[in-house]
């Protein structure tokens, strides 16, 4: 998902994903990236996605360079209505910082995801959709302003299962970001976060039930 800071009329983006290899300079780093997700795409593992199991991840980022700073932070929890169908909500919460620019935006809103196959492969084909409300704060000097938005995410990708309550989720599709009196922009987007799946059982004892 993105936040548009607005600074003027200029639009400064912020893309919440826990990987990007644009951020990644080291040829080393990105081998080792590249080494994980081959060890989990051979790794055999079945997760949970009945009625009424839950799921919770997000992602996080954190994005430096020459006088300016990223870090955004985007939990999402979801019930399994039926065999896997999850609904659930987002939030988001992200900061930026150029030079004497500071922005920082807040998102909130659905989300619905559908898995494909069944619980005993490990790569299961995904199709997600998100809608998000959004606030950002733009801060130039002792310069304060404010404009909400709206966010809009469609596309799909797979979940690789590293263990039978863990996966780790690669999206992709289009994205579509309004703010008031601004003009939309949208485009292709992808993004990699993780999920932790939690059987109606497990959540009954934390519960209480």
């Amino acid at each position: 998902m993105q936040l548009l800071f607005l600074y003027g009329r200029k639009l400064l983006t912020v893309s919440f994903s826990i990987i990007t290899f644009a951020g990644i300079k080291n040829d080393i780093m990105k081998k080792i990236i590249l080494g994980i997700f081959v060890i989990t795409a051979i790794t055999t593992a079945s997760a949970q996605t009945h009625k009424n199991d839950w799921m919770v991840g997000g992602s996080f980022r954190l994005n430096t360079a020459k006088n300016a700073t990223e870090i955004s932070f985007a939990p999402n929890a979801g019930l399994f209505v039926i065999d896997n169908l999850a609904i659930g909500g987002n939030l988001s919460i992200a900061h930026a910082k150029e030079g004497d620019i500071k922005s920082t935006g807040f998102a909130v809103g659905p989300f619905v995801r559908y898995y494909f196959t069944t619980d005993n492969q490990p790569v299961r084909p995904i199709i997600h959709s998100s809608f998000n409300f959004m606030s950002t704060k733009t801060t130039v000097g002792s310069t304060d302003s404010k404009n909400n938005g709206t966010n809009f995410f469609i596309g799909g990708g797979a979940a690789i299962f590293i263990s039978d309550n863990v996966s780790i989720d690669g999206l992709m599709g289009y994205e579509r970001t309004k703010y008031k009196d601004f003009d939309g922009t949208g485009g292709f987007s992808f993004n990699i976060g993780f999920q932790v799946y939690l059987l109606k059982g497990q959540v009954d004892k934390v519960r209480g039930k």
